[in-house]
């Protein structure tokens, strides 16, 4: 794997866990006043990055792998 793929998938990978990081806040703030359970649903929402972000680091695993 070049350097440059790594750069790449290593700043995609933390672009999307500092959206992981900021959805809460984001979430908490702005649905303050509704009655809906929003601490429910934050773990299904926070799910999508979570999951990029570790499909991500596979893919660079395999790769470094493959040059070996």
């Amino acid at each position: 794997m070049k350097p440059s793929d790594k750069n790449t998938l290593l700043k995609w990978n933390t672009m999307l866990w500092l959206l992981a990081m900021a959805l809460p806040a984001f979430f908490s703030i702005a649905l303050a006043s509704t009655r809906f359970p929003w601490p429910m649903v934050l773990p299904l929402l926070l799910m999508g990055p979570m999951l990029a972000s570790n499909k991500m680091l596979s893919q660079a695993i395999e790769r470094s792998r493959e040059t070996r």
